[in-house]
């Protein structure tokens, strides 16, 4: 039976447990590897590997920006498997190599030209160049059910996201339109909310928008979902780093049947007009008005989520062994 490594900044007891990380390149591509197909092979993810000769198959996950103590280790793990002429695989869904940064700095001495690369859009794909020749694009999957689309004309509306992603909302709120009164459901992380807990004084909240803050979870996030009419995602469309983000805020999104206004990144164009444009001001205040208008384009947006299944993705990394 050949093996299969997947190296990640936690130490892991059981593989399945990776499904239940914050972190969704982990949640939504590693745990991936658990699925039936893959019972042929031996699945091990974890921070260190005990037996480096025993292992066939190593996937490289993404890298901590704040876990110096990994560096050394991951390089030495890298460069032995690289030498006896074993497969390595790169999962590089954020693009750190022009980063001055821990993650910038891992990437820089660890890739290689020819080693084989899996990014999760075809923007980051496009970030890494000429240079790199073995380039694959596997999009994350969808981890819900597709519920039925709602039609709610009430002004209530659901972020949630990656606590970086915080300070696009903080900005969107210091300008929200006064005269419509909304409701806004936010989940995050716990770093996010010590962020919102330090950045509050720094946030004009308008009297009309009432907010409650949540912890993030899939069971929060479908909980909230029954509730409110539209999904928010703001973003920098002219942010390089966010401009290559996978599509999957987006796709869960539209798998919980609401609609949905977001900044117009790369990777979300393969919808592009199924969702209104957070970056105009008039198409966003009439998204706040009445987010219902947008329901029959979710519609038409599910019908390309389905293509995004789990067992769709996880047949992609699957070919990249077979």
């Amino acid at each position: 039976m050949k093996s299969i490594h997947w190296l990640v900044p936690h130490k892991v007891k059981d593989p399945k447990d990776i499904s239940l990380t914050n972190i969704a390149s982990l949640r939504l591509r590693t745990s991936l590897f658990n699925l039936p197909m893959f019972s042929e092979y031996k699945l091990s993810i974890n921070e260190y590997i005990e037996d480096l000769n025993k292992i066939d198959f190593l996937f490289i996950g993404k890298f901590p920006y704040n876990r110096e103590d990994l560096m050394s280790d991951w390089l030495k793990i890298i460069s032995n498997h690289r030498n006896n002429s074993k497969n390595i695989f790169f999962d590089y869904t954020d693009h750190h190599l022009s980063q001055e940064s821990l993650a910038g700095k891992f990437y820089r001495e660890s890739l290689m030209p020819d080693d084989q690369i899996i990014t999760s859009s075809e923007t980051i794909k496009n970030y890494l160049g000429a240079d790199y020749r073995n380039i694959t694009i596997i999009e994350d999957p969808i981890e819900i059910e597709i519920q039925k689309v709602k039609k709610n004309k009430d002004s209530s509306f659901l972020f949630f996201g990656h606590h970086t992603n915080l300070k696009y909302l903080f900005n969107l709120i210091n300008n929200w339109n006064s005269k419509i009164q909304t409701s806004l459901i936010v989940q995050t992380s716990e770093e996010g909310m010590n962020e919102i807990r330090n950045q509050a004084q720094n946030i004009t909240k308008p009297p009309n928008l009432n907010i409650q803050f949540q912890l993030w979870s899939v069971e929060n996030m479908l909980k909230a979902s029954v509730s409110v009419s539209g999904v928010i995602i703001p973003g920098d469309v002219n942010d390089d780093k966010k401009n290559g983000v996978s599509h999957n805020r987006l796709i869960t999104a539209f798998a919980l049947g609401l609609p949905v206004a977001a900044s117009r990144y790369q990777s979300y164009l393969e919808f592009d007009n199924q969702f209104a444009d957070i970056d105009n001001k008039s198409e966003f205040e009439n998204f706040l008005k009445n987010p219902s208008l947008y329901s029959s384009r979710v519609e038409m947006a599910q019908k390309k989520v389905k293509n995004y299944s789990l067992d769709n993705m996880a047949q992609r990394w699957f070919n990249l062994i077979k």
